[in-house]
Order: C-alpha cells, then structure tokens, then sequence
C-alpha cells in the first residue's frame, strides 16, 4: 500500500512510543510499502542519521512538520507537549493537503500518540483512516488506589470521568468517526465505544520486538536472587507494590535486592517507602538506562517484577521475556496479555487491596524462587512466548487486517464511500457533523464556549502535574481557536 503515516513521536533507540513509531514505520517499509512519515522535528536529527547508515531505510520520505514560532532543540519534548502535540496535528495536516493531491495514498495511519485522547485531523483529507492500535482504557481497581498519595487518587478519578465521556468528546470523536477502523491494544480501550464507533473496533497489541536474541533459556544463578523493576515512576505503575512485595520476600530470602530503573515523580515517595520498610539498603534506584544497558540488567536477574495497574502495552515485558526473564505482573492491562503461564506469574488482583496483593506477589516469588527447574522452564516459555510478537509477522498481519477492512485490493482506484479533500469545513457544518449543543459559533469570532463547558466532558483529562491544570486549559482554548473543535487529552 502507498502508506500516509503519521507518527509524532518517533525516534530509534528509545522505548516506549518513540520505538512503537520507529519500528512500525521502518518495517512497513521493509514488508514493501511506499511510506511517507511525518514525525515531529524534535527527532529529526536522529532519524535522518540512522536512515543515512541504514541504506534499506533510505526510501521513506520522512517530513518534519513545525509548529510556528515554537521551535524545538533536537532530541528535547517540548514541556507543554500535550499543547504542542495538538497544533503540531494542525501542522501536519497542513502539510499533506497538497500532498495527498499529488500522491495518491491507499490509506492514512495515524500511529502515534497511540492513545484514546490523542487527536488526529487526518481524517478530513478524504482517505481512508486506520487509527492505532490505541490504548488508554485502561483503569486501576477503586480497591488498589489504597496505595496512592492524595494527588493518584484525585488523578485516577478524573481520568475515570474523561474515559467515561471519551466517545462525546467532539475533538476525538472527529477523528474516530472518520476512521475506517480502529485497532484498540486492549479490550478494556475497546469496551469504552459503543455503537457504530465499536463495530469498527479490532483488538491488536502495538507491543511487537524487532528481533530475538541468539539466547538459551537460562539456569538458575548461584547466590542470592535479584529483582528488576524498569518503568516510569508514576504513582500507576505499581512500584510501591513491587517495594511492598519485596520487603515481605527479604524476610524470607536473605540477601535478596530490587533493582529499580527509571526516573519519574514518584522518585522520593518510593525511597521513602523503601526506608520505611527497613530495606533501603537492598533496593538500588538506578536512572533510566540506554536499551543496551537495561538489556543487560534483564540477563543478570532472575524475575521482572512488574505490578503496573494500567498499562496499555508494556513494552519492558517483552523485551524481559525476549531476553528469557520470567514476569511477574497484575491481571491488568497490556502485560496481562503478554504473559502466560508457562513464562511468568499473573497475580489476581480481584477483591484486594494494595496490602494483599503485596502479600500475594511476595508468595509467588517466593514460589518460583525456591524451585530451579520452575525458574528455568519459565525462561524457555519467556523466550517461547516473545517469538510470538516478532514485529514482522504482527505487521503483517496488522496491515492485512486494515486492508481488508478499508477494501483495499492492490488497485490504484478511488474507493467508494471517501470523501475528497476538502480545503475547510464551514462552521454550521461541522458544528452539525460534531453535535454538540455546549458550543457558539460564530463567523467573525469563531468559536467560544459557554458557561456549560465549565462541566463538560470536554474539557476534562488526566492531569499528570501541578502544571498540567493550566496547561489543560490552554489546550482546550487552543483546541477552540484553531481548529473549531474543543481539545481532548492523550492517556
């Protein structure tokens, strides 16, 4: 297919989202597809220098769209980047309308930001939209927010309420309801639409790992046993769970140690756990690590701990079984879904609090830890079960799966049922398509809101800091201005 990619954050050698936009980017060219990428420019160097030493790379036409008068440094987010990330889209589809003449594109991706309140305008361009995989509906248990400070319960409530009202959120709907389908990463994404919106939903993880290691299952290590930890260090990724989990298993190992990798908010409340409970001196906070480095802490460790609440993929699962570590993880979100039987440990998460699921998890560590030939058959089914994620062979399938729901065929026909671009859609109009009553348009002054925005789902999202209270109000009101349409949060 001739492929419109659109994957703002993208970058080689880093994880998460900017490897989820390199490598399904890179390898859609591999498999064969003309692709042109729009990434943002704060990555461009590093594009441009891995294409240029990668030959098989050199035939993506890669575009940087800018943002007018924020310029960004290379290899630097911008601080406001929800807001920023909102007029880059603008930019972007600036960008392509002249494009999208010239090129006659099979479909537009957009890929990232992968997440349920990320906007995308590219709809409107007349060709047919995949979106995602996209996660983002994710949610922690009400029994498990025991264990949050003040500030991850007053967050976790309002990322409840902006999930609930997601599907009338005009600026998202847009870009949903213009999408030839939706892939989710999860059914907890999934299960938030209903109606047209779900019909058009296919479940498909975007965790995929470009390539396996030339690796033999491991054989348990003399001495005492190590525990990794790598992740963000967010109030929902678990880590107070996991530093709860091993202070009950250090009373029953001894000279047990909990690596922890990352960097993150929650940093000092952690260590202060860690020294309430009397075990600082077997826990080592390290700062986030380059992949080669953390790959490295995966071989010298017996199990990956990692008890997050709600995460959509979990990238470091996989990259842990790929290297034969065994998980342990919570029945929740993405991991639940990667981890099986035969590689890791799923800990039920039903109908306990943060206490008894520390409990539980110790046990099971214990469990494995106490048995070497249960560790070593672990490592096999770790390596066995990253085999199944091979990038190649899930964008295969992936693309076959949207090319069979966009109708494509391999011909350079127009498709039924596609509008042709349009240079701007009239006011009356969208506000018609949008059907939202909250809204006052205007000619002359574009649009405003009134008083029952102040309680309206639109303007409501996950706040991830102080800052972020204000930074969401900017993003509404920019959302308003400049393209019509009230703003929308990424998870």
């Amino acid at each position: 297919m001739r492929l419109l990619i659109s994957t703002y954050a993208c970058a080689p050698n880093l994880g998460s989202e900017h490897a989820v936009g390199w490598n399904w980017t890179t390898e859609a060219h591999r498999q064969g597809h003309q692709v042109w990428a729009l990434a943002s420019p704060a990555h461009r160097d590093a594009i441009e220098s891995a294409c240029r030493h990668c030959p098989d790379l050199r035939g993506i036409h890669w575009t940087f769209p800018e943002v007018r008068l924020w310029p960004l440094r290379s290899a630097t987010e911008p601080k406001w980047e929800r807001s920023y990330n909102l007029l880059w889209q603008r930019a972007a589809l600036r960008h392509v309308r002249e494009l999208v003449q010239e090129v006659k594109f099979d479909a537009v991706h957009h890929l990232t930001w992968a997440g349920i309140r990320a906007p995308t305008f590219l709809g409107s361009l007349g060709v047919p939209l995949i979106i995602g995989p996209i996660g983002g509906g994710e949610t922690s248990p009400p029994l498990l927010r025991d264990g949050f400070a003040l500030r991850g319960r007053i967050l976790e409530r309002i990322r409840d309420l902006s999930s609930s009202t997601i599907t009338i959120n005009p600026l998202v709907r847009s870009g949903l309801t213009e999408a030839a389908v939706i892939f989710a990463s999860t059914s907890d994404t999934r299960d938030l639409f209903t109606g047209t919106l779900r019909q058009k939903i296919l479940i498909f993880s975007q965790v995929a790992i470009p390539g396996l290691p030339s690796i033999s299952p491991r054989t348990p290590r003399q001495g005492p046993p190590r525990l990794l930890f790598a992740g963000r260090l967010l109030y929902w990724k678990g880590v107070h769970l996991a530093i709860d989990a091993f202070a009950q298993l250090s009373h029953r190992i001894d000279g047990a140690r909990l690596t922890i990798v990352g960097d993150g908010p929650e940093r000092d409340r952690l260590h202060a756990l860690a020294a309430s409970r009397r075990i600082l001196d077997h826990v080592d906070f390290i700062p986030r690590l380059p992949q080669q480095r953390l790959f490295e802490l995966y071989d010298s460790n017996d199990l990956l701990l990692f008890p997050s609440l709600h995460d959509s993929g979990g990238f470091v699962v996989l990259e842990a079984l790929s290297r034969g570590l065994p998980v342990v993880c919570l029945d929740l979100g993405g991991p639940k879904e990667i981890v099986t039987p035969q590689s890791g440990v799923i800990v039920s998460t039903g109908g306990r609090n943060s206490a008894e699921v520390a409990v539980a998890l110790a046990d099971v560590m214990f469990q494995v830890l106490a048995s070497p030939t249960r560790l070593s058959a672990l490592s096999a089914g770790a390596i066995a079960r990253a085999n199944q994620f091979l990038l190649s062979n899930r964008l295969t399938d992936f693309y076959k799966l949207a090319a069979d729901a966009i109708g494509f065929s391999g011909d350079n026909g127009s498709r039924a049922g596609y509008e042709q671009p349009r240079e701007h859609l009239d006011l009356e109009e969208l506000h018609a398509r949008l059907g939202v009553s909250f809204l006052h348009w205007d000619r002359a002054k574009g649009v405003s809101l009134t008083a029952k925005a102040i309680w309206s789902p639109v303007v409501i999202g996950h706040l991830d800091g102080p800052g972020a209270l204000i930074e969401q109000a900017q993003h509404d009101v920019m959302s308003c201005s400049l393209s019509g349409r009230p703003g929308s949060r990424r998870h």
